[in-house]
């Protein structure tokens, strides 16, 4: 297994390691998960169609991962196909694996709204 040397923004970082704890894995256990997710939901993606939300700050701390080597190529040709430096797709793909907040939610929990007449308060157009 190669071990990869990754910048993660410190928020970031502090997510993982929240989420890692409570789940009982380590952290790599979920960088594996999360850049095989992100490999997946891009592989057919193409350059500038998967664009990044903000840089990498300077002062990140850097951390040692062990990814498989079949997902370390994969990754790697993703990155160099969608023309993104390797920490750059590792920290996207974790952000995107680790919400938030440390419990999941629902797309109304994160504010969406549901689309006219689909909700009836007092259970009204059922029919008794």
């Amino acid at each position: 297994m190669p071990r990869v040397r990754v910048r993660i923004p410190d928020s970031l970082l502090q997510r993982a390691a929240t989420v890692a704890q409570a789940e009982g894995k380590r952290i790599d256990d979920l960088y594996e998960e999360a850049i095989a997710r992100y490999v997946e939901s891009t592989r057919n993606a193409s350059p500038g169609s998967v664009r990044s939300r903000g840089g990498m700050p300077r002062g990140s701390p850097q951390l040692n991962v062990e990814i498989s080597e079949e997902l370390f190529q994969q990754a790697d040709k993703l990155a160099k196909r969608l023309g993104k430096p390797r920490d750059i797709l590792y920290a996207e793909a974790l952000a995107r694996h680790v919400p938030e907040t440390s419990k999941k939610q629902s797309a109304l929990d994160q504010g969406h709204d549901l689309p006219s007449g689909a909700w009836r308060p007092g259970g009204a157009g059922r029919a008794d």
